[in-house]
């Protein structure tokens, strides 16, 4: 008989099983009111079956029979239940109480319960040592003692978590601040700042469409608010809003501040603002940007391997020492992961320091720089989360590009090599005034205090505060007295409430030079032909050839300027000894557009990753560098183990993980190659698809009409068109989704191609308006890089690898060129493939 509530359910269980038996427990639970429930909650030292946050209540199920505390039956070899129970509640304790917040009640006593929800042992944990909860040795749970564990789990610390993914708390904010922006967006402050914004963004190479600028404008605003309320709740600095100043003062960012003062920020562990950002900003606007976040466990374990106790040390010991950054730290993980490595270092427990005395070490030791304005406030925000104490001194973490890729465009106020040969910074206003600012002054300690001191009398229209052109080189002094008349004149114009931020961010990065020694980073994985903007593409592609790492020729389309950050970063701020750590495409491994890579760094150890970090979109590895060589290494799951959780922490993911010797193969030179050329060769490049691919077609008197597919990528997203076109110009084209399977063939696709029998492109297809018109799309939308082909004619036959095909033989092999399978059939009919096959 199946019973009708919760707590009939939970007495009177219908099966013996373990996992009905929890669900009976988080129903019971739910119906007494306790609202936050975690399973399979990550303790830092393995997954609790159910995890009360708040309330430091950890509960181990069993199915029936089982909840015997010293018989078998832990998750690891020789472990009892009740020794697992109790591994879970030490790490959980240790984590929690470095993030306890104000007001939280840091005596009460921590509960361990083992139970197959009939029998239960409750366990109470305080300083003085363990002991029985009394009555509850092995007690069945009945009608009559139930009511003793309802008041149990009503008892809390403090306030509640903040939610693993905090994205429904904000909704209702979006709603309001796009009304309150309608009414605002002509003031000028308004203008200024947004202007600011976009010339960030732009920076990238990778602004905004147009068309949804303000959607963008006004969500990025919102991520920015909530971050700095954040920030001001774990810190004492003057946190600045940047282009987001537009809301202060207002009842909107009072409203905001109302929902996250109601939440614990520090006891949820890792980047919770990661899911905040992912949940509200569209996934093609965090594409352009190659962000691919990091999982927590690879992050932690990469902070540990690179930031050694060697190093954390000679910190303690000297006060000084080069210091930990991330390149590009995005909304913050490796730098939240970092603090956390040195902060639960053997060294600092040692050391026995007071938090605020570690705190301020830490923030001496830490950097991190990003060109995404938002990933800069989300990352400062979760720095502080991470911290012991409030910093007596504001975060090293800034706006910037850290490639330091020369400029071309004024308006983007990024320096240019010119600019730091004379010694000169340059910020531009909104309205194209130029602020000069000599480089001592950029570059000196206690820089952010002096511009908020230089910003702070331009709006005022005071003199010259004394003392900020001390050390400046007498022939620059004028050049600082000259900006501040500057920008006295920028802040009656222009409004007044940005600029010391917007400073301070740009020149972020003239802070680090020869400062840095280590760096964990996930760099942008960014392709060459993602990037839109022409003066990015070509000033990055310049560096690239600087620095020897340009791959050119078929691969220069597919250049990851991931490589750029290992080399420009390292050459840019490290300092000598300097070891680093970088999560890469498994690309970086094998070849092809990471040749010059490979053959540039040569990586001492070298981590292949697979699908772990990433399942739904790349395989990765980790190189380190500056460290002893090390065989290359390959990370694996155990048998019969389930993925890890990106929010897992390493300690779980290392139990279910084996680190095996990579297999050194030797390679001989292919049979399929006569000494001049390959005999197996890679299929046309047939795109863009909205251009060539048949979606549905129909002919009648010899003539096609139909639609083209639908392409997801770049510029020709979403576009699609109709067709009217000869029969002759239609050919039947092998693809290797959907067209190749083991061993035999699936489907082929109808591809437009005006072309004869020897794959020569016909002399009067331009007599066909409907290929007139296709090749002044493709002019319009393609790119604009040196390698991109000016015509439609010249991209479907790029390096020849159309009409390289004709004239098409019978009984070829066909093979996928890209996969983690191999495929193959054999092919006895003559038709085309495309570059996705060989």
């Amino acid at each position: 008989m199946i019973t009708s509530n919760p707590k009939s359910r939970l007495l009177l269980p219908s099966s013996d099983n373990e996992d009905s038996r929890k669900a009976n427990i988080r129903e019971w639970l739910h119906d007494i009111g306790v609202e936050r429930i975690e399973t399979e909650y990550d303790t830092g030292d393995g997954p609790a079956d159910i995890y009360l946050p708040n309330r430091r209540i950890i509960i181990e199920t069993k199915r029936k029979g089982k909840a015997e505390p010293d018989g078998l039956g832990g998750s690891r070899q020789n472990e009892t239940p009740k020794e697992q129970l109790f591994r879970y509640i030490a790490s959980e304790r240790l984590r929690e109480q470095r993030a306890l917040d104000e007001g939280d009640n840091r005596d009460l006593p921590w509960i361990g319960i083992l139970t197959d929800s009939q029998l239960w042992h409750i366990w109470e944990w305080q300083n003085t040592g363990l002991r029985y909860v009394v009555d509850w040795k092995g007690r069945r749970l009945d009608h009559a003692n139930i009511g003793q564990l309802v008041k149990l789990f009503q008892r809390v610390v403090g306030k509640e978590w903040a939610p693993g993914n905090p994205t429904s708390l904000f909704r209702g904010a979006l709603e309001t601040l796009t009304k309150l922006y309608e009414k605002r967006s002509d003031e000028r402050d308004v203008i200024t700042q947004r202007e600011l914004w976009y010339r960030q963004l732009k920076i990238s190479g990778n602004q905004p469409d147009a068309k949804h600028e303000d959607d963008l404008f006004i969500l990025h605003t919102l991520l920015i608010a909530v971050s700095t309320k954040i920030s001001e709740m774990y810190g004492n600095a003057d946190y600045r809003y940047g282009f987001a100043s537009w809301v202060k003062n207002t009842r909107w960012l009072d409203d905001l501040y109302t929902i996250i003062k109601q939440y614990n920020w520090k006891q949820q562990t890792g980047d919770v603002l990661r899911a905040l950002y992912m949940g509200l900003v569209d996934k093609s606007d965090r594409h352009v940007y190659g962000e691919y976040y990091t999982p927590d466990w690879l992050a932690e374990r990469l902070c540990a391997v690179v930031i050694d106790d060697a190093y954390i040390e000679g910190w303690i010991r000297s006060g000084r020492g080069g210091a930990v950054m991330d390149p590009a730290c995005g909304s913050g993980t490796f730098l939240y992961y970092a603090v956390r490595r040195i902060a639960e270092s053997d060294p600092v427990q040692a050391a026995t320091m007071e938090a605020r005395e570690l705190t301020d070490m830490i923030v001496k030791m830490v950097y991190g720089i990003d060109i995404h304005p938002v990933a800069v406030a989300m990352a400062k925000a979760n720095v502080l989360r991470a911290l012991p104490d409030k910093p007596s001194s504001p975060l090293h973490i800034y706006q910037g590009d850290s490639l330091q890729i020369n400029r071309n465009v004024d308006e983007d106020a990024q320096q240019r090599i010119d600019e730091l040969e004379s010694q000169i910074f340059k910020v531009t206003s909104r309205c194209g005034v130029e602020i000069r600012l000599p480089l001592e002054f950029v570059s000196s300690l206690g820089f952010d205090s002096k511009v908020h001191r230089f910003v702070k009398a331009a709006v005022l229209k005071n003199i010259f505060p004394p003392g900020l052109d001390d050390g400046i080189a007498d022939g620059r002094k004028q050049i600082l007295h000259k900006a501040f008349q500057t920008m006295t004149e920028v802040c009656r114009d222009e409004g007044d409430d940005v600029w010391a931020w917007y400073i301070i961010n740009q020149a972020g990065i003239y802070q680090l030079n020869n400062r840095i020694s280590r760096i964990v980073a996930n760099p942008p994985w960014v392709r060459m032909s993602s990037i839109q903007d022409k003066t990015r593409k070509n000033e990055t592609e310049l560096l690239a050839k600087e620095l020897g790492l340009w791959a050119g020729a078929k691969n220069a389309t597919g250049f990851n300027i991931a490589s750029l950050f290992v080399v420009q970063c390292s050459k840019l701020y490290g300092m000598d000894n300097i070891i680093s750590g970088w999560v890469l495409p498994d690309a970086a491994m094998k070849g092809g557009n990471w040749t010059r890579y490979i053959n540039e760094v040569k990586p001492p150890a070298v981590y292949d990753l697979g699908s772990l970090p990433f399942p739904k979109h790349s395989n990765a590895c980790v190189n380190i560098l500056g460290v002893p060589k090390q065989e290359p290494q390959r990370l694996v799951l155990n048998p019969d183990e389930k993925p890890p959780d990106t929010r897992e922490g390493w300690k779980s993911v290392r139990h279910r993980t084996s680190m095996i010797p990579i297999p050194q193969h030797q390679t001989k030179k292919s049979m399929w190659f006569d000494g001049k050329r390959p005999l197996a060769r890679q299929g046309a490049i047939l795109t863009p698809s909205c251009l060539v691919v048949l979606e549905k077609y129909e002919e009648k008197n010899g003539v096609i009409y139909g639609i083209t597919t639908k392409s997801i990528h770049g510029t020709w997203r979403g576009k699609s068109f109709s067709v009217e076109i000869p029969k002759s110009w239609v050919y039947e084209v092998w693809f290797n989704k959907n067209g190749l399977l083991p061993y035999t063939l699936g489907k082929p696709r109808a591809i437009i191609l005006p072309i004869d029998c020897n794959g020569k492109f016909l002399s009067d297809r331009d007599d066909t308006k409907w290929w007139r018109d296709a090749s002044d799309k493709y002019n319009t939308h393609r790119g604009h890089g040196k390698s991109t082909p000016k015509t439609l004619e010249k991209q479907l036959d790029y390096h020849g690898k159309l009409s390289s095909q004709f004239p098409i033989g019978e009984n070829v092999v066909l093979y996928n060129a890209s996969g983690s399978i191999m495929c193959a059939a054999r092919m006895n009919s003559k038709h085309i493939i495309d570059s996705s096959l060989y």
